[in-house]
């Protein structure tokens, strides 16, 4: 099946798409949200330490926007454009005190895919971008005509969360003896001042 513009604006898209599948430059537009199973997973992935049973916990969404441009020509040959972005609200447990905290994050990227033949190239083995269509694009390489979306979404979307949720910043923590919510009240490790 090849994908062709009609200025349709795709819901769905494998983790893992055939290059020879899109139309030359040709720009194909995907919308996509947790209903997708990798999506949905990339979701779950950032809750994995929170406990959506806990009093207080709502919650969120992702969604993924992608426009993806088959193109061809020296010095890249057959390669893929990516332009896209990413937006989630999920739920994450403070770093200090495990209270439940409402995270987001949004982000935009830009990567091109070209033959991973370039990976070994001395041209191409240090470089992390590339320029082309008068843009700068992070660079990927797929084998075999094999484009690995997903992986580059998560890669994406990890890089730009909050490692370090504060529910507050100025939380004061677990009492590293007993276990307390120093927030909620003192202990005897930790008496009032």
């Amino acid at each position: 099946m090849t994908m062709q513009r009609d200025h349709q604006i795709y819901d769905s898209i494998d983790k893992e798409v055939i290059l020879s599948r899109y139309v030359f430059d040709e720009t194909v537009q995907y919308e996509l949200d947790d209903s997708l199973d990798w999506v949905s997973a990339l979701y779950d992935e950032l809750e994995e330490n929170t406990d959506r049973e806990e009093e207080g916990y709502k919650k969120g969404n992702i969604s993924v926007r992608l426009q993806l441009k088959r193109k061809s020509g020296k010095p890249f040959g057959d390669h893929l454009l990516v332009k896209g972005s990413i937006e989630a609200q999920y739920t994450a447990g403070c770093v200090r005190c495990l209270t439940l905290t409402p995270e987001s994050v949004d982000t935009e990227f830009q990567c091109a895919f070209i033959n991973s033949r370039f990976e070994k190239d001395p041209e191409f083995e240090e470089l992390d971008d590339i320029f082309t269509e008068n843009e700068e694009y992070d660079l990927y390489f797929y084998e075999k005509g094999k484009i690995e979306i997903a992986e580059m979404v998560h890669e994406y979307l990890f890089m730009n969360i909050n490692h370090l949720p504060l529910h507050d910043p100025n939380c004061l923590g677990l009492c590293q003896e007993c276990g307390q919510d120093l927030n909620k009240g003192s202990c005897i490790h930790h008496p009032a001042q």
